[in-house]
């Protein structure tokens, strides 16, 4: 590695001094083969002395000319060269300082203080604004924050009951209050521009119950086997989301987007759901006993398995498109009454 490291000097050096000698071949003999000079044949026809010296001087002035244009088109290549060379510098200097920053955060990420740890979390967000081609990693980075210090128990082998906790606590304190970092982790991963084509963020079993997300947006994330019951979620994004047994019980989602996600088995007892687009969303076994319905848009949704017993589905579109149908089966229990 060290005879690596020594050798490179040498070859620039040498690629120098080569470049050196062609610039100077170039101004000395392309002024030449375009101006010639004039030959004892060519001044053979004027006689007086005067005149030939008057000659070869013009012909060494257009030389000149030719010489004074190369060196300016040489002097040019040379300026956008050290702005390229400068510009490269500053990108890898770039790189660097974003490099160290990222480093420094996921270091204070690990802290024992909470404000230390908050403090990180949105030195991230700044560097994913910054630094575009880290959006994705640094999304990672909060997804694991999370699902670390907010874990839930529910799918493991210790806990064969999918939801422990029967009844949903409804004086518990809002995360805001119980755990602010993870509920700003939760926050800036929300505000984190994503594409329905980006990879899949895992927020698999995590403990969210009482989080206020206001409108953020979780496109693309899968939140199975959680428990996010009584959050307050209106208008918020959660485009191609996975809730598959997620437990969301008395949540708000009110105008929320929740176009192509996967409820499965999900528990949305008593949530309330009005004006919510649900287009193309997968019900199927889902438990909506008492839900709000009202005025959600459901075209195209599978609702096969559904439990719908006392919720409230007036005004709510239950039409199919050209592309597919809202999909029912015997098994889809529907309010008292309820004719779809």
């Amino acid at each position: 590695m060290i005879k690596v490291q020594r050798a490179r000097p040498l070859v620039v050096w040498a690629l120098l001094a080569f470049a050196v000698l062609v610039g100077f071949a170039v101004l000395i003999l392309i002024p030449v083969w375009l101006e010639p000079s004039l030959s004892g044949a060519d001044l053979s026809a004027v006689h007086s002395g005067q005149q030939r010296v008057a000659l070869q001087q013009a012909q060494g002035q257009l030389q000149n000319t030719v010489r004074s244009t190369l060196l300016q088109g040489l002097g040019g290549i040379l300026l956008v060269a050290g702005a390229i060379a400068t510009w490269r510098q500053v990108r890898i200097s770039r790189e660097g300082q974003i490099t160290d920053r990222l480093t420094h955060a996921i270091d204070q990420l690990g802290d024992d203080k909470v404000d230390i740890r908050i403090g990180a979390i949105y030195a991230l967000e700044r560097l994913a604004k910054d630094s575009a081609a880290d959006r994705l990693a640094i999304g990672e980075i909060l997804a694991a924050f999370i699902r670390t210090h907010a874990s839930w128990p529910a799918g493991h082998a210790s806990h064969p009951d999918p939801h422990p906790t029967p009844n949903v606590d409804e004086t518990m304190l809002w995360l805001t209050d119980r755990a602010p970092d993870v509920r700003t982790a939760v926050l800036v991963l929300g505000r984190q521009p994503r594409d329905p084509d980006d990879l899949r963020l895992a927020l698999r079993r995590v403990d969210l119950r009482r989080t206020n997300f206001y409108h953020g947006t979780f496109i693309n994330i899968s939140l199975a086997d959680s428990n996010l019951a009584s959050c307050y979620a209106v208008g918020v994004h959660w485009e191609k989301c996975s809730f598959f047994n997620t437990d969301l019980r008395k949540t708000r989602l009110t105008q929320a987007m929740l176009d192509r996600s996967d409820f499965r088995r999900a528990h949305l007892q008593d949530a309330d759901l009005a004006e919510a687009s649900m287009r193309e969303v997968n019900l199927s076994e889902t438990s909506l006993q008492g839900a709000n319905l009202s005025g959600a848009d459901l075209r195209d949704s599978n609702l096969t398995g559904a439990d719908l017993r006392g919720s409230d589905l007036s005004g709510a579109n239950l039409l199919g498109t050209q592309r597919a149908n809202i999909r029912t089966d015997q098994s889809t229990t529907w309010p008292f009454g309820f004719t779809p």
